[in-house]
């Protein structure tokens, strides 16, 4: 309440009236501000600025330049004129600048990159781009490409698609008849111009990226490849490391026809496929090898933006398909990607309908070389999902369509064939003998992972097994007659031959190995054990002795050095105690002798120790040494220590000529007969051996000594083992070496504590 004191008086009209004393009282005490509600507040003001920051990030509008020009162009006619989004734009353009702009230097080789008379040597860029200047497509032969690139017309987005661009060919011609001289035909302003999605006019026509004259220029001006913007690489180096892509890398995989993808045209196309294939080839390329982590990294910061921005294209899923197959060994197998650069690639190359055949006739070499170039894609999308799948265990993405049906002949088709077609064509019709026999296999649509138990596994692999045989004898008779003999790399794809075939026929009788191991071995098994032993042991001796000293496998793909390590490891399998009566001394010796050269021979292969066949020879090493130490089968020969079960019926130790003594397990090799009856068993999960007895039924468990431990092998903290040392005593060595070690080698966790239990191979 507030007092009202008359002109020269000590009290208060109030209080005078009142009769009361006026006291004017002072201020209240104040407390004093809480310094943690102070500080909570501040916080809470700061976290309100950063998720606003945050938003601005993550603002699908504010992408690259790349992105902000194409947006650019597709600004509707009403809007160009309204000065608040020019204003919008230019800030927006600002904001994603970046911070500093190319040297005059760097300006310059961007400039000789782009040119496509710098790639001088290959007469098909400037031909052809002469012929391009000449040459201007007909509207029929555009509308053509657009539609080869959409959705099949018998799909509901397909009939959308083409009832659109049929609607906008009818507007030019009508447009055309009235001659155009009235302008009474305009269209509005606005029209369609607010729409998006299918209903925008122009939702199916083909954006600026797909004319390769504006692509360039956006390239160049907006989006030109970091490793060059950052001066990793010079154009000089830009030119060996296509040499050594085209020297080295390309035999194995024959992705890129070299008449058509030049240094200068792939840097034009696509900044991501020029970016991978300097990442990749600068690891072998010895004056610069260690740029290779930092180009690396380019490369896969560059598939992440690919992901998201961009255009798609053939160029683009070639990309990931290196990406897949020249991966950096990830350091736990849980950040390996491979796998899902192969999905990136088959979804991209079925969204760009490579899976189709094109019905259009080529005119010019280019466009046929462009249409193998399609076709040889999905070829290679095709491989790749098949055997990583079957490597891993994963269901493949790709069934077999017409494309892959015929591809026994494709690569006679055409006379600008590439060299390594043949090759190619060959490793399609391998895969699909594999895949018919694990539909075979995997029949049964009761059983939770399809596995058909009731089948003849026998006569399956037999049968398949056949077919191997006769692909063996026509594909060696093709790449003797048509194969070219004076390439180095045909004559190295001609000898990876017997090494898949015989890798495909490990695959295939490990699971009649199986089969037989989880019910009991008996006389008719045999055929498994020996099918699989020659097959694992000429794998490894292919490697030893032809591919190694062709100089070639220090540039090979991880794949190749994962079948033969896989194929050591089945090996090691078979020196486990349960199949101490029917492996041989001889037998033995050879697996240590074999696996012994493998490991020498990757080392010598290995251009680091972080290469992978220098992964892989630390791995085997380390199971070898445990081997080698009394584990498994040997320490069974020099100490029969029967399980429980059988110590009552175990009078004296087995030889170690194999031959069963009178009063032990009647199992022996070669020669392996059951006489009486034996009682029936039934396939269970639990990865048991049981061995067909004379009398009774003699069970043998897994044994307590595994060649694989988890908690050794996901032990970091382990200390490594050096090549060719030995482990602690009393303890097993396994993954545990190479996954404390380097951590690198994460495609060998499929080798995990179940696969260590079965006879299977990976996947």
């Amino acid at each position: 309440m507030k007092c009202d004191f008359p002109e020269g008086a000590n009290s208060c009209k109030r209080c005078t009236t009142s009769g009361y004393p006026c006291i004017v009282e002072g201020r209240k005490p104040r407390t004093a501000p809480n310094k943690r509600e102070y500080l909570l507040a501040q916080i809470r003001h700061k976290d309100q600025i950063i998720e606003s920051l945050l938003k601005q990030l993550h603002n699908p509008y504010v992408a690259t330049p790349l992105s902000i020009d194409q947006f650019k162009l597709a600004i509707s006619p009403s809007d160009k004129d309204n000065i608040k989004i020019v204003d919008w734009m230019d800030r927006l353009q600002s904001s994603t600048k970046p911070p500093g702009q190319p040297s005059p230097e760097r300006l310059e080789m961007l400039r000789e990159l782009r040119d496509p008379g710098a790639g001088a040597g290959n007469a098909m860029d400037d031909s052809d781009d002469a012929d391009d200047a000449d040459e201007e497509t007909t509207e029929e032969e555009d509308a053509e490409n657009v539609r080869n690139a959409l959705p099949d017309a018998a799909v509901p987005i397909g009939l959308l698609a083409n009832l659109s661009l049929d609607k906008d060919n009818e507007k030019v011609r009508g447009k055309g008849r009235q001659g155009g001289g009235t302008g009474s035909s305009t269209v509005k302003p606005d029209d369609d111009d607010d729409n998006v999605g299918v209903a925008n006019k122009e939702y199916f026509m083909p954006g600026p990226a797909n004319d390769l004259n504006i692509r360039k220029n956006l390239i160049e001006r907006h989006s030109p490849p970091d490793i060059v913007l950052h001066g990793l690489v010079t154009s000089a180096d830009v030119d060996k490391l296509f040499e050594i892509f085209w020297l080295q890398i390309n035999p194995f995989i024959g992705l890129l026809d070299p008449k058509l993808h030049t240094a200068s045209s792939i840097f034009q196309r696509c900044p991501f496929l020029f970016t991978v294939i300097c990442a990749i080839s600068s690891r072998y390329y010895a004056e610069k090898s260690q740029i290779y982590p930092v180009a690396m990294h380019f490369a896969k910061h560059s598939a992440a933006n690919a992901l998201i921005d961009g255009w798609k294209s053939v160029e683009l899923c070639q990309a990931y398909i290196l990406m897949s197959i020249y991966a950096v060994p990830a350091r736990r197998w849980e950040e390996d990607r491979s796998w899902l650069y192969t999905g990136l690639a088959v979804r991209i190359a079925t969204d760009l309908n490579l899976h189709q055949v094109s019905l259009t006739q080529p005119q010019t070499e280019k466009q046929e070389r462009e249409m193998l170039n399609r076709t040889r894609v999905w070829m290679i999308c095709f491989n790749l999902d098949r055997s990583t799948a079957t490597q891993f265990g994963k269901p493949s993405t790709i069934k077999e369509d017409y494309i892959t049906r015929n591809s026994g002949e494709w690569y006679k088709r055409s006379q600008y064939r590439d060299k390594y077609d043949i090759h190619l064509c060959a490793y399609s019709s391998l895969l699909r003998i594999v895949g018919r026999f694990h539909d075979d296999i995997f029949s049964d649509p009761n059983s939770p992972t399809g596995l058909n138990k009731s089948i003849n596994f026998l006569a399956v692999t037999l049968q398949h097994d056949a077919h191997l045989t006769a692909y063996f004898k026509e594909w060696t008779k093709r790449f003797n007659e048509e194969s070219n003999t004076d390439d180095p790399g045909c004559r190295f794809r001609c000898t990876l031959l017997p090494f898949l075939v015989n890798y495909s026929r490990l695959v295939m009788y490990s699971f009649g190995f199986q089969h037989a191991f989880q019910r009991g071995i008996e006389a008719s098994d045999n055929v498994f054990l020996t099918k699989c032993f020659e097959a694992a042991t000429a794998v490894i001796k292919h490697m030893i002795g032809v591919l190694a000293p062709s100089g070639l496998m220090r540039s090979a793909p991880d794949g190749h050095f994962i079948f033969a390590s896989f194929a050591s490891a089945f090996l090691l399998k078979l020196l486990r105690p349960e199949f101490v009566h029917i492996l041989t001394r001889e037998m033995e010796d050879e697996i240590f002798d074999s696996i012994g050269r493998l490991i020498t021979t990757l080392q010598d292969v290995a251009i680091d120790e972080r290469h992978t066949p220098r992964l892989y020879a630390r791995f085997l090493a380390s199971l070898l040494t445990k081997h080698r130490k009394g584990g498994g089968a040997v320490a069974a020969r020099s100490q029969q220590l029967p399980p429980a079960s059988q110590t009552a019926h175990q009078q004296q130790p087995q030889s170690y000529s194999g031959q069963p003594s009178s009063s032990t397990s009647r199992m022996q090799y070669p020669a392996m007969h059951s006489q009486g009856g034996s009682e029936p068993r039934h396939d269970t999960d639990s990865m048991q051996m049981k061995l067909s007895p004379l009398s009774n039924v003699v069970e043998t468990p897994p044994p307590s000594t595994a060649a694989f431990r988890p908690e050794i092998a996901y032990n970091q903290c382990q200390a490594p083992l050096p090549l060719g040392g030995s482990s602690p005593p009393g303890e097993d060595v396994g993954m545990a070496d190479v996954s404390s070690d380097s951590g690198t080698l994460a495609t060998m966790h499929a080798l995990n504590e179940v696969w260590w239990n079965n006879m299977m191979m990976p996947g």
